[in-house]
């Protein structure tokens, strides 16, 4: 037994040592000024020619890039914006659902069985209120708590780790419940795309367009009706930060 513990304590310190050489690594070396809008603009015929040229070898790259970044307690968005950028609105929502879901499941799997003690000194009194809501249905509620915006992506991925949640239900639950996000996301993403794809000039109007403007309006009526049932049906007593 105690070696067992030893093995989980190693393992732990492994994962976090990659998740710490990661994040220093993508600001080192500059990653996230691939994602500036004035080098897409810049540098888009070579990003688009050589997209084209390689499209299936990007889509798989992407797939296993997605499944381990979000493995890794990485944020959503940046893969939104390449998932968009690169692959339009079918097959980059396609592969940003599933590649997210398997992620997001791993590290749900992962913190259950080397991190729980973390998880619960962490999160558990500002989750624990949640319990009962989770008992009754932990798929309907933990499909809830996916649509919602505003608690930060890794957070939801570990934070049914107070509740030993089912895997099954897990995984069904941020497929369906991330889906309606993540497409809005990559519709925007893709409607400055195709801006800067017919070289169009990158203002506020660009907002107007039907290609930008639907998704952002959907996401307007996505939050506030989230919002609405929010307040509906989970009210509490005490409220604590990423509480719902």
């Amino acid at each position: 037994m105690q070696n067992f513990s030893k093995l989980k304590i190693g393992i732990g310190l492994i994962y976090l040592a990659i998740v710490t050489l990661v994040v220093i690594l993508f600001f080192y070396y500059g990653a996230n000024s691939f994602l500036d809008l004035n080098f897409l603009k810049n540098n888009k015929d070579k990003i688009f020619a050589f997209r084209d040229a390689n499209f299936v070898l990007l889509a798989i790259s992407y797939f296993f890039l997605s499944i381990v970044w979000v493995f890794l307690l990485g944020f959503g968005s940046p893969l939104i914006i390449v998932a968009g950028f690169a692959f339009g609105v079918v097959w980059g929502s396609l592969l940003s659902i599933i590649g997210f879901s398997i992620g997001a499941l791993l590290l749900y799997l992962f913190a259950n069985h080397y991190f729980k003690d973390v998880v619960f000194k962490y999160l558990g009194t500002r989750f624990l209120s949640l319990k009962n809501h989770f008992n009754e249905n932990e798929f309907s509620y933990f499909f809830f708590i996916r649509i919602i915006p505003g608690i930060p992506f890794p957070i939801k991925n570990i934070m049914p780790v107070l509740f030993n949640m089912k895997a099954k239900n897990f995984f069904s639950a941020t497929l369906l419940g991330e889906t309606p996000g993540i497409i809005i996301s990559i519709s925007v993403v893709s409607g400055f795309t195709g801006a800067i794809e017919n070289n169009a000039n990158l203002n506020f109007s660009l907002l107007y367009s039907p290609e930008i403007f639907l998704p952002l309006l959907g996401l307007g009526v996505m939050v506030v009706l989230t919002s609405y049932l929010k307040k509906k049906y989970l009210k509490k007593e005490k409220k604590e930060p990423y509480d719902i």
